[in-house]
């Protein structure tokens, strides 16, 4: 079973990569980054520990793609349109995190 604070890690940063993006930061490189990171990371919990924490992370990741973030859309001027962009940030980063990098490097997928 992947360690819930892992999980809990990872997400609470890509949700931070999605406020940030959401106030006009451009955040394509951290994005690609922490990925990078998410995944050399989980290889090695899964060596330690047990399988499946890059997948516990997407997973997770879909889960909260679909939450109410009301404290950090509260502010927004449309924030339904807002939420709408935090749920795509947080599938797209899900999806990247499911691609094989390899492939998904050479279509271009790890762009925003």
């Amino acid at each position: 079973m992947p360690e819930e604070q892992f999980v809990r890690m990872y997400v609470r940063d890509f949700a931070t990569l999605a406020a940030r993006a959401e106030t006009g930061s451009d955040v394509e490189a951290l994005v690609k980054k922490r990925i990078d990171e998410t995944r050399s990371h989980a290889a090695l919990m899964d060596m330690r520990k047990a399988d499946g924490h890059l997948a516990a992370v997407s997973e997770r990741l879909r889960l909260e793609s679909r939450r109410n973030a009301a404290g950090s859309l509260r502010n927004a001027p449309d924030p339904e349109a807002a939420a709408k962009r935090r749920e795509e940030f947080m599938l797209r980063v899900a999806d990247m995190l499911d691609a094989d990098p390899v492939a998904a490097e050479r279509r271009g997928v790890n762009r925003f």
